[in-house]
């Protein structure tokens, strides 16, 4: 027994030295940890050094522009006690502590499957957890103090299903310690450790004898669960009252409903599974039900239960419950292969004892060479005992999983989501050395979400990043984020919410300015179906052109190509406009897009000017893409589209000197490219004027099914809209004015990586480039930052 157990113990440690190396070469696989949360601890721990003596751990001075902070600082603490003392890179020291936490987590499993079950399926266990799935990706998304967590919770239910084993003060101390640590490292984890430990005691108070179990043994769990938040009771009476006044807003309550609700099809399979547990609790123990059993089942179907939670009003990343179910679904995958393994040995032996030929002579006709067939036959079948059997059936299994179940990841699959999740290399790292050398410590960055965060931290600077609000969990941080999108995407963002028989709707304009050819501007509307806009319009500068005669002599030039005079937005409780004023020597363009308070147009005006005799204006002409394809019969001064797929319809109506429009439709992609030649007549005065309304519409299957009653229903809306509007008293969007933004919050610098499509890099590296509000101040292959003026 001896024996075996030394033989287990050094399979186990392979298994953690496996484990570790596997974590620790992942994450430095590309010398910097991927993704961006780590940053984000970064930046709490720095928060904390230098606060000095007198720390509030609500307060991060650089994440999100620096404010309230409801990360739970524990790891952190850890973390900045090995950076002082070994002084090794920072970015190092998180992937070592968060690697060696990750494999500690395989020791844990082994433990409590080895106390709850048996040591095979423990040293099974443990494998599968060394090539955990959920286990890597979290790694390599940065979340490390939810490993920590994930470590904390099976050691504390290994303690407790080994209760008895113990004295009570070493007990309660060693698990009053474990309980506050976990109050002190993660927020979901308390919430989850708590709530699958109250199911396990209020069903062990119900079920108790049927358990195993006494009430008054139950409800002594709950002590050291008391006593850890007494511990820890100095922090936890400021964060819980900080974590209930923290109201989520709408709009990321829309955009996690919209992006983080979890398919049923990965949700299904844990409340199908959980059962599972009884069925081997049976063979295992001889009973149904014993105390492990309904603690790994419960392990289970809690998080599964609160991947729905948003049925009851509570929004939050569903996809983080799985990571709390994946330790006991292991488990159990474990318990099938050791069960598995012992089920096909034992039948195998059986058959092979039951068809075991015993021959005590050969025949002496037989030739040699089937003496020596038998002879290796007899070699050979001794050697297929039961526990070779069984140890290659295990051995199988554990590789069938570990290539072809999902749940788990060899390391050149781990490959994948790690590039997916790298954003740091030198030359971006570069840059955050850079801003931290020469800039002042007060400045104000503007970023991306994901380097942003490593930004904030690293270089210790209050950074504004743009995070899409699924990801936000604070209610301040809502509106730096939207600002920080915007900035990097657009120079002007507004628009007007108006009611249909559907509901209120809005109409979105996206105007990038006069210094970048893209959307100028590009008109969007809300969908019944999502929080995201879809973008239904879009004039590009660059597909505009002006034709003009200077004496004579024919001239053109496209509007994206005429310089800036000046731009700027209006705004006031009824309506809100863009203008922007270009021009060269011979004429002027004045651009005016507005849109009005409880309106669902947007009304488009161009105004030109010769400013000269000898100047004539000849022809404007322009391409307006549309996403969505021509419904309705034709009229002279309307046009009426629609986007079956997303179930919006929108209407361009021509209100002076009606274009010479030709059509361009891709039927398969859903878009139009819609060319509009306005015939200046050679003035030295034009005006172009059109409303453009788009909208959600109704996605019942009878109206898109036949195309008489499809045209006659869009022809109707067309005919609708082009008689005199009743605006109603719905607000105006809240507008984006990128001058008024960059003032307002003091922001200095704008650093804009290059990690987008080739495409969209120049267009955000123009933006700023090309405008002179900015100076550039800084640039590599990777990265430019941008110094406000």
């Amino acid at each position: 027994m001896i024996k075996a157990t030394n033989k287990h113990l050094m399979l186990l440690f392979v298994i953690f030295v496996f484990a570790f190396l596997y974590r620790f070469l992942l994450m430095t696989y590309e010398i910097y940890p991927s993704g961006s949360d780590i940053g984000l601890h970064n930046s709490v721990i720095h928060s904390i050094i230098n606060q000095g003596s007198n720390v509030d751990f609500l307060y991060n001075n650089y994440q999100m522009g620096g404010g309230l902070s409801i990360t739970f600082p524990g790891y952190h603490l850890f973390v900045a006690q090995i950076m002082m003392l070994t002084s090794m890179p920072e970015y190092l020291a998180h992937a070592l502590v968060a690697s060696l936490f990750s494999s500690v987590i395989v020791l844990a499993t082994y433990l409590i499957t080895r106390v709850a079950w048996k040591e095979s399926a423990a040293l099974a266990v443990a494998f599968l957890v060394a090539v955990s799935r959920f286990d890597l990706e979290m790694l390599l998304w940065g979340g490390y103090p939810n490993v920590i967590a994930l470590l904390l919770i099976p050691i504390i239910f290994y303690f407790y299903i080994q209760k008895n084993r113990f004295t009570k003060l070493p007990f309660y101390i060693t698990t009053t310690l474990l309980i506050g640590s976990i109050f002190l490292v993660h927020s979901l984890s308390s919430l989850m450790f708590v709530s699958i430990l109250f199911s396990v005691i209020l069903v062990s108070l119900i079920f108790d004898k049927k358990i195993g179990t006494t009430r008054f043994e139950a409800l002594s769990w709950l002590l050291p669960v008391i006593f850890g938040a007494l511990l820890v009771s100095p922090y936890l009476v400021r964060i819980i009252p900080a974590y209930l006044a923290n109201s989520t807003t709408t709009e990321i309550k829309q955009a996690i409903l919209s992006s983080r609700v979890l398919p049923l099809e990965l949700v299904l399979p844990l409340f199908a599974v959980f059962g599972l547990y009884f069925l081997l609790s049976k063979k295992y123990h001889n009973r149904y039900f014993t105390v492990p059993t309904i603690l790994l089942a419960l392990w289970i179907l809690v998080p599964a239960v609160f991947t729905q939670s948003y049925l009851v009003g509570q929004y939050t990343d569903y996809n983080r419950f799985l990571y709390y179910a994946i330790t006991p679904l292991v488990i159990l995958i474990g318990l099938f292969v050791d069960h598995g393994s012992g089920f096909f040995a034992r039948v195998i032996d059986t058959y092979r004892t039951l068809t075991r030929r015993l021959t005590t002579a050969v025949s002496a006709t037989d030739t040699v060479t089937h003496k020596r067939l038998a002879n290796f036959s007899a070699k050979f079948t001794r050697k297929l005992t039961r526990p070779n059997l069984y140890a290659g059936f295990f051995i199988s299994l554990l590789l069938a999983c570990f290539f072809f179940i999902p749940v788990f990841m060899t390391p050149s699959q781990s490959l994948v989501p790690q590039n997916f999740y790298q954003m740091m290399s030198d030359p971006l790292y570069e840059a955050m050395d850079w801003a931290k050398d020469n800039t002042p410590d007060n400045a104000t960055f503007v970023t991306t979400a994901y380097y942003g965060w490593w930004l904030a931290g690293f270089a210790q600077r209050s950074t504004w990043s743009a995070v899409e609000p699924q990801f936000i969990s604070l209610a301040r941080e809502f509106p730096i984020a939207q600002v920080a999108t915007n900035m990097l995407d657009t120079d002007y963002l507004f628009g007007s919410s108006f009611k249909l028989s559907d509901g209120t709707m809005y109409i979105q304009v996206k105007e990038d300015g006069g210094y970048m050819a893209r959307h100028n501007p590009q008109i969007l509307t809300s969908l019944n179906w999502t929080y995201l806009p879809y973008a239904f319009f879009n004039f590009n500068s660059d597909q505009t052109k002006i034709l003009y005669d200077v004496n004579g002599a024919p001239h053109s030039v496209s509007l994206a190509k005429l310089p800036v005079k000046s731009m700027y937005m209006e705004n006031d409780a009824q309506h809100t406009t863009v203008s922007i004023i270009k021009g060269n020597e011979y004429f002027t363009c004045t651009q005016l897009t507005t849109v009005y308070q409880g309106s669902k147009f947007v009304d488009i005006t161009f105004i030109l000017e010769s400013t000269a005799e000898n100047v004539s204006l000849s022809w404007f002409q322009s391409t307006l893409d549309v996403n969505a394809l021509q419904v309705g019969f034709e009229r002279p001064n309307t046009i009426g589209f629609v986007a079956e797929d997303v179930s919006a319809f929108g209407q361009v109506i021509f209100d002076q000197n009606l274009p010479v429009v030709n059509f361009k439709a891709y039927s398969e992609l859903c878009f139009t490219d819609v060319h509009l030649d306005y015939n200046l007549a050679s003035k030295q005065q034009a005006k172009i004027q059109m409303s453009l309304t788009t909208y959600s519409v109704t996605n019942d299957k009878k109206i898109y099914s036949a195309d008489e009653v499809f045209n006659d229903f869009f022809d109707k809306q067309i005919i609708l809209n082009l008689e005199p509007e009743n605006r109603d008293n719905s607000p105006l969007l809240t507008p984006f004015d990128y001058q008024t933004e960059l003032k307002i919050n003091n922001i200095n610098y704008v650093a804009v990586p290059s990690y987008y499509e080739e495409e969209v890099k120049a267009d955000m590296k123009l933006k700023f480039a090309n405008d002179p509000l900015f100076n550039l101040v800084f640039i590599n292959n990777e990265i430019a930052i941008f110094e406000v003026k």
